[in-house]
């Protein structure tokens, strides 16, 4: 296990863009249906022939997230616009260029959590876990060597202010790594809040927020993804009414990223 200032080194998503995209090639807006929608699943309704997959708790009210105006770019944390063909989900950034892809996953289901007052715990690439209570019991954590170590004197409670700021501290330390190693396990079949995710660095990882089934087999995925740099998490629409066909073997290519079948994960709890 690497140091965590070298482990520090393997949170990245993917390579950035060498180059800023020009206006031809930035987030192209969906088809005029979809624009006027605001949630994931009244925007994308399942392909011609297939039906919903039923998720558990969790998997279904990723289909509530509401999305932004249709018009609105993918935007990296600095405000440049990006080159994805996506639709952009209303989640928040953390300052600076921390909420990668990984990161976006994860704030995703924390922030489930803890609107259903449940447990919030996200694991730094170390493995070293990074419990809510602890933080918000005023203790804070830093890197010491190859571990976390966690120290008091820090403010107290529960308020939005010392969330986002717990966020950022944990978005520093996890990333595709532990996320695979750490908060997911192995499955086989694709359902609503499944991940499918490559540790590395780089590596990639997107959350599966809606799945169907067609009579003869076939699966569609439709995937929320953020990315390096941190940008905004969004729909990355699929040439299929924004849903990917899946495969298990081969599992999910897409523009900037294949994600095999062997990547898809389901979170531990």
């Amino acid at each position: 296990m690497p140091t965590l200032p070298a482990a520090l080194l393997l949170i990245a998503c993917a390579r950035a863009p060498a180059a800023t995209p020009t206006a031809d090639e930035t987030t192209t807006a969906p088809e005029p249906a979809a624009a006027e929608a605001t949630t994931v699943r009244a925007a994308f309704p399942p392909p011609a022939g297939a039906a919903r997959v039923t998720g558990d708790a969790f998997g279904e009210s990723l289909g509530a997230l509401r999305l932004a105006p249709a018009a609105d770019p993918v935007l990296t944390y600095d405000g440049r616009p990006t080159h994805h063909h996506a639709r952009v989900i209303a989640l928040p950034l953390v300052p600076g260029d921390l909420q990668q892809c990984a990161d976006s996953a994860l704030r995703v289901r924390a922030e489930w959590q803890r609107a259903k007052g449940l447990p919030v715990t996200m694991f730094a690439t170390s493995g070293d876990p990074m419990p809510w209570s602890r933080w918000q019991a005023g203790e804070r954590f830093t890197a010491a060597g190859n571990k976390l170590v966690w120290r008091g004197g820090g403010a107290k409670g529960d308020t939005d202010e010392s969330w986002e700021r717990y966020l950022a501290a944990a978005f520093t330390y996890a990333g595709t790594l532990s996320l695979q190693h750490y908060e997911t396990t192995p499955a086989t079949d694709p359902r609503p809040g499944d991940v499918l995710v490559v540790g590395g660095s780089p590596g990639h990882a997107v959350l599966i927020l809606e799945v169907a089934k067609a009579p003869d087999g076939r699966v569609w995925l439709l995937i929320g993804e953020g990315y390096m740099p941190a940008q905004s998490f969004h729909v990355e629409l699929g040439p299929e009414d924004g849903w990917w066909l899946w495969d298990a073997v081969d599992g999910l290519r897409l523009s900037h990223w294949h994600l095999p079948g062997s990547s898809l994960r389901r979170f531990k709890g």
